[in-house]
């Protein structure tokens, strides 16, 4: 999107295996397609790459295809391709279609709660229709993610600093080729984990959790929760079914992002950061603590576009900003000018 070019080195370099994955090449391979761009050391493996970008999308190119043809996660084919079609020149729709073999269809986070969050704050438009749910290590997911570029304009700037009083919690049970009795466990195991909290802030709120069900050739389950809020905040939680007590952890993940104080939970901060950064003006957001994904994902946009952010420890008690080694769990981002 700024035209630059970019060489990445040393990537992944601190894991157990270092180097690209399926699901990073792919995405590498998505980005020089939209963009009709040079991509170098985009193989499996790789700790080096170069892109050199060309320019906006040619007008007859609406649809793209990104195929894993491995395990991996579309949600991370979305965050990679949304930014740069919402951006682009193309025609009032462009189309990123994921085929049955991109593996994960499960977004972190839920569009029930990223979706949302973007489209109120920043004003654009994009849809995820999740045709058809994969899990591991089957697969079979398929998904369309369809953007309607902005024209003339920047996005509006974000502003989520009052996290409000919390008015209802929702959840949707996901089966494919299981039995309704586990979604039964997983519901009551959910809600009696968060009776059982006793939190002040939602002991009096019933949540409403609904089961959808699907046929397929895979078989998998899993659990979204989310906490709304009078503000509009939405807070998740979620658990697939490869672990035990899957309703409880993802209610224990729900509790734990309600108890950091923050608007919005430890899966949507990161992923808000490159879109504060598009944002004409200035945005702020007040946050739990503080994840590396959420630092990294800040390195980056200040290195690559110069804007600089701020990070401070925030009191919702006096409403003042402190010392970052003051407080342990509310944060503010925002731009700094």
């Amino acid at each position: 999107m700024l035209k630059r070019q970019i060489r990445i080195i040393n990537i992944r370099a601190n894991r157990d295996k270092p180097g690209l994955k399926p699901q990073h090449v792919c995405g590498l391979q998505l980005l020089s397609d939209i963009f009709q761009s040079e991509l170098q050391g985009d193989k499996i493996g790789s700790k080096e790459i170069l892109f050199y970008p060309n320019h906006e999308i040619k007008e007859e190119l609406k649809t793209f295809i990104a195929d894993t043809k491995t395990a991996g996660s579309i949600s991370l084919l979305i965050q990679i391709s949304l930014p740069p079609l919402l951006f682009s020149a193309s025609p009032p729709k462009s189309y990123l279609a994921l085929p049955p073999r991109a593996r994960k269809v499960i977004l972190k986070g839920g569009t029930a709660v990223f979706r949302p969050i973007v489209l109120r704050e920043f004003d654009i438009n994009f849809d995820v229709n999740i045709t058809r749910r994969g899990y591991w290590p089957q697969g079979g997911g398929d998904v369309m993610l369809r953007v309607d570029p902005i024209v003339g304009r920047a996005l509006n700037p974000l502003k989520i600093i009052d996290r409000g009083t919390f008015i209802s919690i929702k959840g949707r049970v996901n089966l494919v080729n299981m039995a309704k009795q586990v979604a039964d466990k997983m519901i009551s195991g959910a809600i009696q984990t968060i009776s059982s909290a006793m939190l002040t802030e939602i002991n009096k709120i019933k949540p409403k959790i609904e089961v959808n069900i699907e046929k397929n050739v895979i078989k998998g389950s899993d659990i979204l929760l989310w906490a709304e809020t009078s503000t509009g905040c939405i807070i998740s939680g979620h658990a697939i079914s490869k672990k035990k007590d899957v309703g409880k952890l993802a209610a224990n993940e729900l509790l734990n992002n309600i108890r950091h104080g923050g608007c919005v939970d430890e899966y949507l901060q990161d992923q808000l950061i490159i879109f504060m950064s598009l944002a004409e003006g200035k945005s702020q957001l007040v946050t739990g603590p503080i994840t590396m994904h959420t630092i990294t994902a800040i390195h980056f946009v200040e290195k690559m576009s110069g804007i600089k952010f701020q990070i401070s420890k925030f009191s919702s008690e006096s409403q003042q900003y402190l010392p970052i080694e003051k407080l342990d769990y509310i944060s503010i981002i925002s731009i700094k000018y």
